[in-house]
């Protein structure tokens, strides 16, 4: 009889506590979002980081709760929800469900692969993923931020008024791996005044595009100058890379320095760029290093 008693007291001033002059009414809320709400088809909901709670209508007093599921395995890919329940309280918790994650590679010959596509960067990234995941190559020989600069030459010719722009949306990527700005260099003199906005167009429009979107901010690696296409390393290194840095911190995007990771490897020249006087392209260690990198931080992004 003592232990009933005791039982009742304790759950009276769980009841009211910080609620006194008032009627309870509950309801079941969440209270730290789950890491994941995009999910493969025919896998589980994963709750991790699921906070759910009971709280109070009248005075928003909050108590942590232990959930449990419905409609959570062997997701649809129609699927728009999953059941959290508490007792006899319940509630509809957003998901989306989708075939594939999909990263795109956006940028230039770098991205593309110049003469060797299929010894490019998305092209190894895509044997390294694991198999929720596809990637996209949305790199052109040539092209650039501004237009200025590389093969193309002209602010008619930047990137974002381009077909491959267009295509990299149509993708529908959850995140983007983004290297630009290296052939910008060849036409500094011209694209000096716009680089930095002109980058700012393209960022605004994939993330208004695409609110959910993880961008991967790549800072251009070195190059070995002189080489067969003219792009001088000191205007990458002294103007182009310190935007690049600059932007990932004002949007607080993931970062990958290829600049710096590339020199602080002995020899990298000749083990990451191709010989003969291309001195710019990546070799098939190069690529393969720079996809791996890409995996390292795609696979931490959560969507």
């Amino acid at each position: 009889m003592k232990k009933i008693f005791l039982f009742w007291v304790t759950l009276m001033a769980l009841m009211t506590i910080g609620c006194q002059g008032h009627e309870h009414t509950y309801e079941l809320v969440v209270t730290k979002e789950a890491d994941w709400h995009t999910f493969i088809a025919g896998k589980n909901f994963d709750d991790s980081g699921l906070e759910v709670s009971l709280r109070c209508t009248q005075c928003n007093k909050t108590t942590v709760v232990t959930h449990s599921l419905e409609n959570s395995t062997a997701l649809t890919i129609d699927q728009t929800a999953v059941l959290i329940k508490y007792e006899d309280y319940e509630l509809s918790y957003p998901i989306a469900v989708k075939n594939k994650y999909r990263i795109a590679c956006v940028g230039d010959s770098l991205t593309k692969g110049h003469s060797w596509p299929n010894q490019s960067y998305p092209s190894y990234l895509s044997q390294y993923v694991s198999s929720d995941y596809e990637v996209g190559n949305y790199g052109e020989n040539g092209i650039s931020i501004t237009g200025y600069g590389g093969s193309w030459n002209s602010p008619s010719k930047s990137y974002i008024k381009q077909t491959f722009y267009t295509n990299s949306l149509a993708f529908a990527p959850d995140i983007i791996a983004l290297m630009l700005g290296t052939n910008d260099a060849t036409g500094w003199a011209n694209a000096e005044a716009t680089f930095l906005s002109e980058y700012r167009v393209l960022l605004d429009a994939y993330l208004e595009a695409l609110p959910a979107v993880k961008i991967i901010m790549m800072v251009s690696p070195p190059t070995v100058y002189p080489n067969a296409f003219g792009i001088p390393n000191d205007t990458i290194r002294d103007y182009v890379n310190p935007i690049q840095r600059d932007l990932a911190d004002e949007y607080d995007f993931e970062v990958i320095d290829l600049r710096e990771e590339f020199e602080e490897t002995e020899n990298y020249a000749s083990l990451y760029l191709r010989p003969n006087n291309d001195n710019v392209h990546f070799t098939v260690a190069g690529s393969q290093y720079v996809a791996g990198r890409v995996w390292d931080v795609a696979a931490t992004l959560r969507f």
